[in-house]
């Protein structure tokens, strides 16, 4: 088992050099290429704190919703979760790997599939949320302070992406039986006949789980926002605190303003973590 990690990791970094080694050229072997041109304690203190924001942030998420449903995980469990998220959204085009890896890693945890298959759709329900109201903000910022020329074709692509976010948010959350539906309809398949009193057991945990899911009091609700917003503005400041720390003199606000809109496209593009893109 530890060989076989050990050579997927090499595998990895091998493959991770030849792609920056055809985007930047010879640079990727010069040692001044990763040479800190700031070294203030300030960034570097920002650094850490946005990254474990990042990758601790999102995991509150997974153990909020599994408390809120009377299910519970203890916090270790849910970032072993979301670090499986994470990696299969990396694999999957268009981070669609995200939401099955959820629903398997909980199931590996004693998360009823049902249940699991709930808690992946809340989060991207809070996902949306937070575009929704996030990316127009970014917008308006770009635009009042002249960072960067929006033609009119961008700025309504940017509101109708976060109209189009509420109302998938709204569809998911309050009108579960779509999918409770689905489920019912493949437990009547021929095919799928040993399995069907399964499917109706994740039918049912699946629409008690978004049913629990609205009736979340309103301290849940307020953290789990929060949890959102600091892991998705976590990994943008921790790219920012990293530029200026490579001497790139970009701002705050400009560099979460673009980010956030570049971060939901990114979610349309056809390779694996929309690897390339961001």
């Amino acid at each position: 088992m530890l060989k076989r990690t050990v050579i997927v990791f090499l595998l990895s970094f091998a493959l991770g050099i030849s792609g920056l080694y055809l985007a930047l050229g010879e640079a990727v072997f010069r040692p001044e290429t990763y040479r800190v041109q700031s070294s203030g304690l300030l960034i570097v203190g920002l650094a850490i704190v946005s990254f474990l924001a990042k990758w601790l942030a999102p995991a509150v998420r997974v153990w909020l919703l599994c408390r809120g449903q009377k299910v519970y995980l203890s916090y270790r469990s849910a970032i072993l979760a979301h670090l499986s998220a994470i990696f299969g959204a990396a694999l999957a085009p268009q981070n669609t790997g995200f939401a099955p890896a959820t629903v398997a890693a909980l199931s590996r945890l004693g998360v009823p599939v049902g249940t699991g298959i709930g808690v992946a759709i809340q989060i991207a329900v809070l996902d949306l949320i937070f575009f929704a109201w996030s990316i127009p903000a970014g917008v308006v910022y770009l635009i009042r302070s002249g960072t960067l020329e929006l033609l009119p074709g961008a700025r309504g692509a940017a509101f109708a992406a976060a109209g189009l976010a509420v109302i998938a948010a709204v569809f998911l959350s309050r009108y579960p039986r779509l999918v409770v539906s689905l489920i019912l309809a493949a437990a009547r398949w021929r095919v799928m006949a040993r399995f069907a009193p399964r499917l109706r057991r994740v039918a049912r945990d699946y629409y008690r789980s978004m049913r629990e899911f609205l009736r979340l009091p309103a301290s849940y609700w307020s953290m789990l926002h929060l949890a959102t917003a600091a892991g998705w503005f976590g990994g943008f400041v921790l790219l920012w605190a990293l530029l200026r720390l490579y001497g790139s003199g970009a701002g705050l606000l400009a560099t979460l303003a673009i980010l956030n809109t570049i971060t939901l496209i990114s979610h349309f593009v056809p390779t694996p973590g929309a690897a390339g893109f961001v």
